[in-house]
C-alpha cells in the first residue's frame, strides 16, 4: 500500500522530465515528453501536475498511473476503432504510431457541475435547458447526478 510516508519520500524521485535523444527530437506538453523517430512515437508520462494550462509541481507516480490507465483503454477499445498504440515498454512510456488525429472531443458527464462558461451547469444556471442537443429538465440542482 501507498503510505503518506513512503509517497513523501519519493518526492525528491519524482519524473519531472526527460533527456533521452537517442529517441529522436523531443516537445514537451503539460505532462508529457514526446520524442519522435521516424514514423514511431515514444510518449514518456511525467509526474508533473498541471491545472488550468499551468505546471503546478510534480507529484510521485502520477505519469506511472497516467499512462498505464490510457493504455488499458486504448487495448479495451482496439476492436472498436483502431488506435496508436503500439507497446508500453515502462509504467510511464508509449510507444505509438505516428497517427493524424480525429479531431473530435467526447465528454461523458455523470453530473451536472462546472463553474466556466461553457460548463452545463453554468449554461443551465443562466436559463438554458437545450444544451449539446440534449433536453434537461426545470428543477435541476448543481452537482445532482444526471
Amino acid at each position: 500500500m501507498l503510505t503518506s510516508d513512503l509517497l513523501t519520500a519519493r518526492l525528491p524521485l519524482a519524473l519531472g522530465s526527460t533527456d533521452l535523444p537517442f529517441l529522436g527530437p523531443k516537445t514537451s506538453g503539460k505532462v508529457r515528453d514526446i520524442y519522435r523517430r521516424d514514423d514511431r512515437l515514444f510518449l514518456v508520462t511525467t509526474d508533473r501536475l498541471s491545472a488550468f494550462d499551468r505546471i503546478l509541481g510534480l507529484v510521485p507516480y502520477k505519469g506511472q498511473v497516467l499512462n498505464q490507465l490510457a493504455a488499458f483503454w486504448f487495448v479495451q477499445t482496439a476492436d472498436i476503432i483502431g488506435n496508436h498504440l503500439i507497446a508500453t515498454p515502462d509504467p510511464n512510456v508509449t510507444v505509438a504510431r505516428v497517427c493524424t488525429p480525429l479531431l473530435v472531443e467526447v465528454v461523458v458527464r455523470g453530473y451536472i457541475s462546472g463553474v466556466t462558461k461553457t460548463a452545463l451547469w453554468y449554461r443551465y444556471s443562466q436559463g438554458e435547458r437545450t444544451i449539446y442537443g440534449i433536453d434537461f429538465p426545470d428543477g435541476l440542482s448543481k452537482n445532482d447526478a444526471l
